[in-house]
């Protein structure tokens, strides 16, 4: 089964942003929807994540049935797949959203994952959506992927391109690295509706932008590959 099948098995109430721990450190990592893995400082085209079913495993008794004792545990098996960066097997606790495993084949090579916070209603607005972006001279569309580089799309002035958020606040701070056509940063407004920013070092060049609506998650998983 491919990395996207298993993304059926993946869990929408676990989605978000996680501290991802090993012995020589930390940083963020997201869980997102359709069972793709993000991290900033280490990406990965491909990379995906999913719960293994046949590994689901509840103690105490089966919850909501009116039989045994309530559940104080709710574990699954956690495969992370992530390109280069090796393959991972973590039990997690799905109501603490607390993970523990290793490198696949690997026990001594530990792993842990923490839940930090959900994602935030302008993140949420601004992966896998289009926008009208406008500044002085007119006006097109583009599209923020969420996929596993977070990929910048514009039909109209294509270049390999991409985005990252710069803060983690209410109205984040996005930075737009567009190739030959420059570098933009750009505050989402809190409900993730529009934005407003400039090219980057120049404050007159002004850019603004507009949410029109979802992009298809089909064409970012696609172009993921």
């Amino acid at each position: 089964m491919s990395g996207l099948e298993r993304a059926h098995c993946a869990p929408a109430g676990l989605d978000g942003v996680y501290v991802f721990e090993h012995s020589e450190g930390s940083f963020d990592v997201q869980l997102r929807s359709g069972g793709r893995f993000y991290c900033s400082r280490f990406q990965a085209p491909r990379a995906t994540w999913s719960l293994d079913p046949s590994c689901m495993s509840a103690a105490g008794g089966a919850a909501n049935t009116g039989f045994g004792p309530p559940v104080h545990e709710l574990t699954a098996d956690l495969r992370i797949e992530w390109g280069k960066f090796g393959k991972y097997s973590l039990e997690m606790d799905l109501l603490s959203k607390a993970a523990s495993g290793s490198a696949v084949g690997n026990p001594d090579s530990w792993r842990k994952m923490a839940f930090k916070r959900p994602f935030s209603t302008a993140e949420l607005a601004l992966f896998d959506s289009e926008w009208l972006f406008m500044h002085a001279g007119g006006e097109f569309k583009v599209e923020f992927r969420a996929d596993c580089v977070n990929q910048f799309h514009c039909p109209s002035f294509p270049a390999q391109s991409h985005w990252r958020f710069l803060d983690e606040s209410a109205t984040p701070t996005v930075h737009i690295s567009w190739g030959k056509y420059g570098e933009y940063e750009v505050k989402l407004a809190e409900d993730g509706a529009t934005f407003e920013g400039a090219l980057k070092g120049t404050p007159s060049s002004w850019r603004r932008g507009k949410r029109l609506g979802a992009c298809s998650i089909a064409s970012v998983q696609e172009q993921s590959h």
